[in-house]
């Protein structure tokens, strides 16, 4: 009886640290979740500076066009955009482009600032010259790069600690309760 209760023992042991380890995986994966959103953000925020600033182009034309060169996390967000700015005539697309931004970027781990960068980009669109709003999301795109490295910088270290310490929680749960 003794024998398989120390078999139980060692079992319920692996269990708790694989369960631990398995908790700091996904609080890692949810920080490279975050790195990869910044990164798309930044993506966008650059495409749409260039395209105001050289190609002159409107939101509907930048939102279909960003429908085609982002990521996944976002090229079905402007999509959605895009049509819904054909579809109701008379809306206004800067509404449209908030609601849909804010909607896609519910789940996203992102702090309140870095949602609201992509999602208020047409309110800074409102001035006449090319140059100027390329200017105004110029001052996004720098917040946005700042952001991104800042996270890809501690997103090396907070792996290594994150890992660790999960694995020490299951450590100390195991002695705990063995």
């Amino acid at each position: 009886m003794t024998g398989m209760a120390a078999t139980f023992k060692a079992a319920g042991a692996v269990c708790i640290l694989a369960g631990s380890a398995g908790w700091g995986m996904a609080w890692i994966r949810e920080e490279r979740r975050r790195v990869e959103y910044l990164r798309e953000i930044l993506c966008a925020v650059r495409r749409m500076k260039d395209e105001i600033a050289y190609g002159k182009r409107t939101l509907p034309e930048l939102s279909l066009l960003l429908s085609e060169c982002c990521g996944p996390l976002y090229c079905g967000c402007f999509r959605n955009i895009y049509e819904l700015a054909g579809r109701e005539e008379g809306a206004s697309i800067a509404r449209i482009w908030e609601e849909q931004l804010t909607t896609c970027q519910q789940e996203a781990p992102l702090s309140g600032e870095e949602k609201a960068v992509l999602a208020c980009l047409p309110r800074q669109l409102g001035m006449q010259e090319e140059k100027q709003q390329a200017r105004n999301i110029g001052r996004y795109e720098e917040f946005i790069l700042e952001s991104c490295r800042r996270t890809e910088r501690a997103y090396a270290d907070k792996t290594k600690m994150i890992f660790s310490v999960s694995v020490l929680a299951g450590v100390f749960l195991t002695i705990l309760l063995l």
